[in-house]
């Protein structure tokens, strides 16, 4: 691991958002208009059917805070957490816990997020994991189209506390109910240093920054015996 990569899960410990990336959307893996969010039964104005799926990025920096697994590459998939449309080229990103988005806050018939929210969402890829559907980085393992826009509305229902969310396909509604059956048995369930990347002009998504032990024993080691270095990006 990049002793960046620690710097950064340093900062996002210590509740500070972190400059992260650079990226641009570059298409998803789902369905189109699969799930529905309706937030007017709560005194909201959204009814509507979103695309949903796995949702495909390119980087467009040089450095950055690229996080672990299939983030360390020049491209990765992800989930987003907010309803607002993705802007089209490169994107500025931070990297910040998932109680504190969405970006900006109470748009698109979202609230603020919470501790709850974050744990909802980590249950949630954890089922997907278990379940073989992706890997523990948030990377593909085999899903189906409607598996993965069972992974996303699952996302947004847990987020959007006061709207109901259903699909609007019999295959995207029989792997969402698959998919609460595992949230159920293992409710608790999370994966290792799951966050937010954000940004106030794009969509919202989910991204994987590591903390090992070892790594934090050698970045503080480095800082007692004179002082930790520039250290360049990878």
């Amino acid at each position: 691991m990049k002793y960046a990569a620690a710097i950064a899960a340093v900062t996002i410990a210590s509740g500070s958002a972190l400059a992260g990336f650079d990226a641009d959307w570059n298409g998803f893996y789902g369905y189109h208009d699969a799930i529905r969010v309706d937030t007017t039964g709560s005194g909201g104005v959204i009814n509507e059917a979103f695309n949903a799926g796995h949702f495909h990025f390119v980087y467009t920096d040089v450095g950055g805070d690229r996080g672990l697994g299939q983030f360390s590459g020049g491209s990765f998939s992800t989930f987003c957490i907010e309803l607002q449309n993705i802007a089209n080229g490169s994107t500025t990103y931070e990297i910040d816990s998932i109680q504190n988005a969405p970006n900006p806050s109470g748009g698109a018939g979202q609230g603020p997020y919470d501790n709850a929210d974050a744990n909802e969402v980590n249950a949630v890829m954890a089922a997907a994991v278990a379940l073989g559907w992706i890997n523990w980085d948030l990377s593909d393992n085999g899903m189906t189209k409607s598996q993965a826009a069972a992974v996303q509305g699952m996302v947004w229902k847990v987020v959007f506390d006061n709207a109901v969310v259903t699909a609007e396909r019999s295959d995207v509604a029989a792997d969402m109910a698959i998919l609460q059956a595992q949230i159920d048995a293992n409710p608790n369930a999370s994966i290792d240093n799951l966050r937010a990347m954000l940004s106030a002009d794009s969509q919202d998504q989910l991204f994987i920054v590591p903390l090992p032990t070892a790594a934090f024993a050698g970045l503080m080691t480095l800082a007692g015996i004179g002082g930790i270095k520039r250290l360049r990006r990878s």
